[in-house]
């Protein structure tokens, strides 16, 4: 008997350890996360393709993601736009912002100048194209991100046009944004009048600079044997629209500058390789490397897998300021960010979401929030609740929320 009471006693003290432990420990780490108990929103990482689905079935708020994600979410009336990053807090903070930028692995710069800055040129050309005709860029880039029949997932059947004129608009392509200047960014730039002048191991002046050259007219200067090139992009994204548009618009391109990209078939819509050539002769074989998430690009480039990345400017900075051995070029983009949420949340602007985030937090319900991990758009929304005092924590971690 007095052996059964003692396990029984055992067994409960271990239990009411365990509780003890376990409910103190998780309030002791959210003290750590948020010692000040500011109100909270909690954020949730994912790829941008799952997130209408997630706030149409609502197992999250909103979000915060690229184009055309955004115009997709919207047209398909599964939420609405209620803040663009030009509504974020600080204010001014992300104007003239490149929200997507070229980078290039420096032993690739180092071995095939002309051909690194060929593409840095034709990518400026793909802009230049882009001002002159925007609806013929629109429907280049439709075309490739989505091609051409109806986008149909999550309750979505949209017209690839009519997403692309929802979304284009949103974007500005230019060579001279400036990259982030954020904390954990270890080294930054400072602008010249040409382009970037690095402060550390980030950039490379130099290619910017040659590609001007070879736009005015420059004689390049190639290796005998035409090397294969691998660029990585995430082509659901139509923020490298000047690529697409490189490719496409090599009509017009290629009798401006004499360079151009050309695929096999010479019309495929989304070509998994290129030549490019100059003046009839091919310098390079280019093959497109897919990606999900820049994070993922830049790991390629770091592995000597991919040697030119179209890709997030915050991505990007992160793993060189790590140590991955690439540079930044130049920008693609500002612009083309927005967060949505569901069509029943009562906010239509951001005061108007930061007051319904105050009071889901006072009544113990916190707004979900889901970004790509590690993107702009993550630094965006930190930066912007850390300026209204609201403190960041993450679903599954950072539970206790009051």
């Amino acid at each position: 008997m007095k052996s059964g009471l003692l396990l029984y006693a055992c067994i409960c003290g271990s239990i009411a350890l365990f509780i003890l432990v376990s409910f103190g420990g998780l309030v002791f780490f959210e003290d750590i996360r948020n010692p000040d108990k500011r109100p909270a929103v909690l954020l949730v990482y994912g790829t941008g393709g799952i997130m209408p689905q997630l706030l149409d079935t609502g197992q999250i708020d909103g979000f915060i993601i690229w184009e055309p994600i955004v115009s997709e979410t919207v047209l398909g009336k599964i939420g609405k736009k209620i803040a663009t990053e030009s509504d974020l807090p600080p204010p001014g903070q992300w104007n003239n912002t490149a929200c997507c930028v070229l980078v290039m692995r420096n032993g690739f710069i180092a071995q095939y100048p002309d051909i690194a800055a060929m593409i840095s040129a034709l990518t400026i050309a793909g802009m230049e194209r882009i001002k002159e005709d925007p609806e013929h860029a629109e429907k280049i880039t439709a075309d490739w991100v989505f091609g051409e029949k109806p986008i149909m997932s999550a309750n979505l059947y949209l017209s690839p046009d009519e997403v692309e004129n929802e979304s284009f608009p949103n974007l500005v392509f230019t060579p001279d944004a400036d990259i982030p200047d954020i904390s954990r960014l270890e080294t930054g730039f400072k602008k010249t009048g040409e382009g970037y002048e690095p402060g550390g191991v980030r950039g490379n002046v130099s290619v910017y600079r040659r590609a001007r050259e070879l736009l005015n007219g420059s004689v390049p200067h190639f290796p005998q044997d035409p090397p294969p090139v691998r660029i990585g992009y995430l082509p659901s994204s139509d923020h490298y629209a000047p690529l697409y548009v490189a490719v496409r618009d090599r009509d017009i391109i290629s009798e401006r500058y004499g360079f151009w990209l050309l695929p096999p078939d010479g019309e495929n819509s989304r070509p998994s390789q290129c030549k490019l050539v100059y003046q009839g002769d091919t310098a390079a074989i280019i093959q497109f490397v897919p990606g999900q998430v820049g994070g993922g690009v830049m790991t390629g480039i770091g592995q000597e897998a991919i040697d030119i990345g179209y890709l997030g400017s915050i991505p990007a900075g992160l793993q060189i300021s790590l140590g991955n051995d690439a540079s930044i070029l130049h920008s693609v983009n500002t612009g083309g960010t927005g967060i949505v949420v569901g069509n029943e949340a009562p906010c239509d602007d951001w005061d108007s979401f930061i007051s319904w985030i105050m009071t889901r937090y006072e009544n113990h319900d916190p707004v979900i929030l889901a970004t790509a991990q590690s993107s702009i758009q993550e630094e965006m929304i930190r930066e912007a609740m850390e300026y209204e005092g609201i403190h960041i924590g993450l679903y599954g971690i950072d539970m206790d929320s009051g």
